[in-house]
């Protein structure tokens, strides 16, 4: 069986190493891990160097965002199960094999996803390992958190049933929209076993970007579901008002 683990970077040499160390140190040695950076020009070329002998592909250019090299490097991948790690986040020892026991058995789920841990600039642990089952209404209204992370996700390529594997109208959201697209079509599967640390720092997206994230997920709980559109239009409004008072 081979698993297929794509990186897309941009400037994270700071967590780069790690990230790739979580993923070549794993038990499990049929993985196929493609890097796809941006072009970086603060030493995460050479840190990529370090590995390529390891590595299936990697590029360092301009890929036109995250959204677009993770599916180009998507459209490369042979694996029958894909996970998209971020260069700042880790694969926890073992998140693999214990991925691969519970697809032996059950092969038919659309997404395995495990608990995962949040972790600091420095990897220091925030947050215990958190994750649940997932209800479509649930994920649909109040999001991915603390049920679900994505860096905890391996998705089962036979059943993405579209050519590209994230919408490009959602450059923040992506994950989300693909979590809600795929729960609408099949099954997941919650695995009680710790796959993934996610990190948060103040050069991470999710913070850097908050307003802009906030309002890009709106748009996929719109798109999703037109009966909720009082519930949308409130948080709409809710986060213009906090915006004009400074408190966004």
């Amino acid at each position: 069986m081979l698993v297929t683990i794509i990186t897309p970077s941009f400037n994270q040499a700071h967590y780069l190493e790690q990230t790739i160390l979580s993923v070549l140190n794993q038990t499990y040695k049929n993985i196929e891990y493609i890097i796809m950076d941006g072009g970086s020009n603060d030493g995460s070329l050479e840190i990529i160097k370090k590995y390529e002998d390891r590595l299936v592909y990697w590029q360092s250019k301009p890929d036109g965002g995250q959204v677009k090299a993770i599916n180009k490097a998507f459209q490369m991948a042979k694996g029958d199960l894909v996970a998209f790690l971020n260069s700042d986040d880790i694969l926890q020892p073992g998140a693999v094999d214990a991925l691969l026991r519970a697809y032996d058995v059950n092969p038919d789920y659309t997404v395995y996803y495990g608990l995962c841990s949040t972790i600091d600039s420095e990897g220091k642990e925030i947050s215990k390992p958190k994750g649940g089952n997932l209800h479509y209404d649930e994920l649909l209204k109040k999001g991915m958190l603390p049920a679900i992370y994505q860096p905890a996700c391996f998705f089962n390529v036979r059943k993405i049933n579209r050519t590209y594997v994230l919408d490009e109208n959602y450059p923040l959201a992506f994950d989300y929209e693909l979590l809600l697209y795929l729960l609408k079509q099949g099954n997941f599967l919650f695995l009680y076993s710790h796959f993934a640390s996610y990190r948060v720092h103040n050069a991470s997206k999710s913070n850097a970007l908050k307003r802009e994230h906030y309002l890009d997920k709106l748009r996929v709980q719109e798109h999703y579901s037109k009966k909720y559109w009082l519930l949308w239009k409130y948080r709409r409004l809710k986060m213009e008002i906090a915006i004009k008072l400074g408190k966004f």
